[in-house]
């Protein structure tokens, strides 16, 4: 196991910041190492803090340090008005593993948005004025929809049910944060399979899409398997027996 140290140089080298300061000071060149494993990381360990106001949980990854997969743990950020943090992941390209930094990206804005793309979008409901006793400080603001990814999915693995589907539990949207809800079973249906829910990005927010039943793939027909040992039967629809001569057969 080794690294790519020539990819190494390079972004280590882009990353680099220097400054300009006044004689005496010690001017410290910070960079941030771009790792490059030939082997997979393992999976990711679950982390799942209490929701901490005005600020953002980054979860924890794994580090290639020593030789061996090291784990490190998740830390809070402070919040920034109008942007976006975009977890960092390790990237497989090739034979080889890269680890991409997060970063802060600008907020497009907007409502979050759970759809079922099943049925129509409803139309917004209309709102009214907001009319509040300024004697009284207003409320915090509460997130209306998710800006960083949800956490990962807590593993559920309840023994098996005949004629019932496992639906695995989920993460929601809840009062400015992820609130996790149990799976469930659902009865089966015939010629059905079901097709779990998932969050996925969308211009700067989380979409979660639920799951649903569709239809089961049609099986392909198997093949035609005969022993040729043995020769295919004859054929003999339709044959015809010629006369014998006097009339007898």
């Amino acid at each position: 196991m080794k690294f790519d140290w020539r990819s190494m140089f390079i972004v280590a080298g882009l990353g680099m910041s220097v400054g300009f300061v006044a004689p005496g000071c010690v001017v410290r060149a910070q960079v941030r190492p771009a790792y490059v494993v030939d082997q997979a990381p393992p999976a990711p360990q679950y982390e799942t803090p209490a929701p901490r106001v005005g600020f953002l949980w980054v979860q924890g990854r794994w580090e290639w340090r020593a030789n061996q997969w090291q784990w490190t743990r998740g830390h809070w950020v402070r919040a920034r008005a109008g942007q976006n943090w975009e977890a960092g992941r390790w990237e497989q390209r090739g034979n080889r593993w890269h680890w991409i930094e997060g970063r802060w990206t600008a907020s497009a804005g907007g409502d979050v948005h759970v759809r079922d793309h099943r049925t129509p979008t409803p139309a917004p409901t209309p709102v009214g004025p907001n009319v509040r006793d300024h004697r009284t400080p207003a409320p915090a603001p509460v997130a209306a929809y998710p800006t960083m990814a949800p956490p990962a999915p807590q593993y559920e693995t309840p023994a098996a049910r005949s004629g019932f589907v496992w639906v695995q539990g989920n993460y929601e949207w809840k009062a400015g944060a992820y609130a996790w809800t149990r799976g469930h079973w659902e009865r089966a249906q015939a010629a059905k399979v079901w097709v779990p829910g998932v969050w996925a990005a969308e211009g700067g927010r989380w979409v979660w899409t639920p799951g649903h039943w569709a239809d089961a793939p049609a099986a392909a027909p198997g093949p035609n398997v005969r022993d040729h040992r043995t020769p295919a039967p004859t054929e003999r629809k339709n044959e015809v027996v010629p006369a014998r001569r006097g009339g007898q057969r």
